[in-house]
């Protein structure tokens, strides 16, 4: 039986939507870092159920304030989103995870008595070993 690393974060790279133009930001909050993958479910015969799509979202706290200046990230509403990857780097010995072609949404939080910069992103897909990636 095959047994999963950890998922412990030492810091996240913003990329385009092919790969290229990666930035990686070192300077994130562990304790703060979710991906989810959720089932969506359709009801079929005899009242039984289906997953129809699963739903990615993650979400991410950084300390670095530069990420708000790079293309791939979407923080200004009057300009257009662009489709970019996020990898989530492991620590020692954790696993690599990637979300792809997904809008990156940042905004400020000011909790913990620090600026910090939260990116959000959701999307649908139908095949869950592509929503998230695990290297």
């Amino acid at each position: 039986m095959a047994v999963t690393k950890t998922l412990i974060f030492s810091n996240i790279t913003i990329a385009n939507a092919t790969g290229g133009a990666a930035n990686t930001y070192p300077l994130h909050l562990t304790e703060s870092a979710t991906v989810t993958l959720t089932p969506v479910n359709d009801t079929v015969d005899d009242g039984q159920t289906l997953a129809s799509a699963y739903d990615v979202s993650f979400s991410v706290s950084v300390y670095n304030t530069t990420l708000l200046s790079d293309p791939n990230v979407y923080a200004d509403a009057s300009t257009n989103p662009t489709l970019a990857r996020i990898i989530f780097n492991p620590a020692t010995g954790g696993q690599k995870l990637n979300v792809e072609n997904v809008y990156i949404n940042a905004n400020r939080s000011f909790e913990g008595n620090r600026t910090a910069i939260v990116l959000t992103g959701s999307k649908r897909v139908t095949n869950a070993a592509n929503g998230v990636i695990v290297a």
